[in-house]
C-alpha cells in the first residue's frame, strides 16, 4: 500500500476567512430579516375626506336658506340651523330629514335661528335673531319658553353645561352665561377680545373659546379660572368662528381662509377645505364632531353643509425591534494559537416622529353677522426640511474582534402644497331686532341667493377648482437595516484578517 496522500494544512488567512465568513452570513440574513418584516410606518395621522355635500333636506326643504349653525346631538343625530329659510332641521342617525320648528314669526316658529344647542334631558336650545329671543324646544320642537338674548346681536354659538347655558355673540366683545330659561346674564372672564364660538367638555368642567378679535382660541378651567391659549396658526386673513371639542381634541372653523382646523395630540392641522367636487368652503361658520369622528361644517354662502369621515384617531405604531441580541459565532478549523468570534448586537431603529405645517388658503369673507373686511394677505409659510442624518459606523479590532454599529435614520417630512384663493361674495349680514324674517332663498330651480348677499356665486362660475392642502400621513423613508448589516459584515472580515497578519508577523 502507498503512502497516504499528503494534504495541505490550511494557511492561517484561511483559518481566518472561515471564521469570519459565517458570522457575516448570519449578519447579513438578520438585515434581510429585518427588512422584510419592517412596515415603514411609524405614525398613522388622523386625516378628514370630504364624503357629502348636501344643499337641501329631502323631502322636507327643497334647499337651503343660509346654514348657520350644526350640532350633533346625544343621540347621533343632526340638527341644522337654517337663518333664512326652514327653520330647525334635524337628520336622523338614518339619514332621514324632518322638520323640528319652522321658519316664520308665529309662536311656534322660528325667526331666524343662529345658533342652536341640546341640553342632558333632550330639550333643544335655539337662538332666534329674528325676535331676537333665547327659546327652549322640547324634543318634538314645542316651544317651551323664550327668554332675552344678553345682547341685540345674533348668537353665532351656544354651549350648554347642565342648567347653564353659554352663548358667544360676535361683535360684542364679551362670552355670557345664564341659566336656560333665565334672562339673567352675566359676562365669562376671559382673556378674549371677541368671542365667536364656545364648547363645553363633557364633563363641564372646561370651556372652549374661539377668538375673532386675535385669532386665538383659549381653554379655561372653569373651577379656577385658568385660560390656557391653545396656539392657533393664524394669519392676518383668518376669522375664527364656530368650535368643537371631541375629549382633549378641538375643532375650529377659520372663516376667512375657508378651512376647518383640528387640534389633536397637542398639534394643529387642516382637516379639510373642500367639498367632494373640490370646491372650496365659501364662509363657513360652525362645525359638530360625531362619535365616529365625523365632522359636519355649515358651509354658510355656498347654502349647503358639507360632512367629512375621519380616517381614524391617531395612533402610534412602533418599528419593529428586536427581541433578542443576535451573536454569530465562527468556528474555524482548530487552531492552538487562536480563536476568533466575530458578536452584532444590532441597534434598535428609534421611531422618527413626521411633521409637518399645514399652509393656509387665502379665501378673505366674513361671518353673517359681521361687517365685511379687506384683510391684508401674508406671505405663505413654507416648511424647510431638517437635513439629513449620516450613518456612522464603528469597529475596533482586539484580541476577540467585536464591530457595533450604530445607525442613525434618517428624518424626512412632507411638504404641502398651497391652494389657489377662492374669491367669495360678501357676507349676508343678520337682521335688526325690528326687522321681519328673511324670505327664503328660492327654490331648487331658481337657486337665488339668501337676502343681502350678491347672486353671483363663485360655485356657479367654476372659479374655485383648488383642492385642499396636501395633508397626507407621513411615512418613514429612512435608510433600512441592510446598509449596517452589509457594514458590520465587512468590518468583520477586515478585522479578522488583520488579526491574523499581525500574528504571523
Amino acid at each position: 500500500m502507498g503512502p497516504a496522500p499528503h494534504r495541505e494544512r490550511p494557511t492561517p488567512r484561511l483559518r481566518a476567512a472561515v471564521g469570519v465568513v459565517p458570522a457575516a452570513i448570519a449578519v447579513i440574513a438578520v438585515g434581510l430579516a429585518s427588512i422584510l418584516t419592517q412596515d415603514g410606518a411609524v405614525a398613522a395621522t388622523e386625516t378628514w375626506t370630504p364624503t357629502s355635500a348636501e344643499t337641501a333636506a329631502p323631502p322636507v326643504a327643497t334647499r337651503f336658506g343660509a346654514p348657520n349653525d350644526v350640532h350633533r346631538a346625544a343621540d347621533g343625530s343632526l340638527l341644522l340651523a337654517d337663518f333664512s329659510a326652514n327653520g330647525l332641521l334635524r337628520r336622523a342617525v338614518d339619514g332621514t330629514w324632518s322638520v323640528v320648528a319652522p321658519f316664520g314669526t308665529g309662536r311656534g316658529d322660528l325667526w331666524n335661528p343662529s345658533a342652536v344647542t341640546t341640553t342632558a334631558d333632550g330639550r333643544i336650545v335655539v337662538a332666534e335673531a329674528g325676535r331676537p329671543a333665547l327659546a327652549v324646544l322640547d324634543a318634538d320642537g314645542r316651544v317651551l319658553s323664550r327668554t332675552a338674548p344678553p345682547v341685540r346681536r345674533a348668537v353665532s354659538e351656544l354651549a350648554v353645561s347642565d342648567t347653564t347655558v353659554f352663548a358667544a355673540v360676535p361683535g360684542s366683545g364679551s362670552l355670557f352665561t345664564a341659566g336656560i330659561g333665565s334672562d339673567a346674564w352675566t359676562t365669562v372672564a376671559g382673556p378674549w377680545t371677541d368671542p365667536s364660538g364656545v364648547a363645553v367638555s363633557s364633563d363641564g368642567r372646561t370651556l372652549t373659546v374661539t377668538d375673532a378679535g386675535t385669532d386665538e382660541v383659549w381653554q379655561v378651567d372653569r373651577a379656577t379660572g385658568t385660560a390656557t391659549a391653545l396656539g392657533f396658526p393664524g394669519d392676518a386673513q383668518s376669522r375664527l368662528r364656530g368650535v368643537a371639542v371631541d375629549g382633549a381634541d378641538v375643532f375650529a372653523v377659520d372663516n376667512g381662509h375657508g378651512v376647518v382646523w383640528a387640534r389633536t395630540a397637542g398639534a394643529w392641522t387642516a382637516a379639510f377645505s373642500t367639498a367632494p367636487d373640490g370646491s372650496t368652503l365659501a364662509n363657513p361658520t360652525a362645525v359638530t364632531v360625531g362619535p365616529d369622528r365625523t365632522l359636519v361644517v355649515a358651509d354658510y354662502n355656498r347654502q349647503r353643509i358639507v360632512t367629512a369621515a375621519s380616517s381614524g384617531r391617531e395612533v402610534a405604531v412602533p418599528s419593529p425591534t428586536a427581541t433578542t441580541e443576535p451573536t454569530a459565532t465562527g468556528t474555524p478549523v482548530p487552531d492552538p494559537t487562536a480563536d476568533s468570534t466575530a458578536t452584532v448586537a444590532p441597534t434598535p431603529d428609534p421611531t422618527p416622529l413626521p411633521t409637518s405645517e399645514p399652509i393656509l388658503t387665502p379665501a378673505p369673507t366674513s361671518g353673517p353677522t359681521d361687517p365685511p373686511t379687506t384683510p391684508t394677505p401674508t406671505p405663505t409659510p413654507t416648511l424647510t426640511p431638517e437635513p439629513a442624518l449620516t450613518l456612522t459606523p464603528t469597529a475596533q479590532a482586539t484580541a476577540t474582534p467585536t464591530a457595533t454599529v450604530a445607525p442613525s435614520p434618517t428624518a424626512t417630512t412632507g411638504p404641502t402644497s398651497a391652494p389657489r384663493p377662492d374669491p367669495t361674495g360678501a357676507p349676508t349680514a343678520a337682521p335688526g331686532p325690528g326687522a321681519t324674517p328673511s324670505e327664503t332663498a328660492g327654490g331648487a330651480d331658481t337657486g337665488t341667493a339668501p337676502p343681502r348677499r350678491p347672486a353671483a356665486d363663485p360655485a356657479a362660475t367654476g372659479s374655485d377648482t383648488a383642492a385642499g392642502p396636501d395633508r397626507g400621513s407621513l411615512a418613514w423613508t429612512g435608510a433600512t437595516p441592510l446598509a449596517p448589516a452589509l457594514l458590520a459584515a465587512a468590518v468583520l472580515v477586515a478585522a479578522g484578517l488583520l488579526l491574523r497578519r499581525r500574528r504571523r508577523s
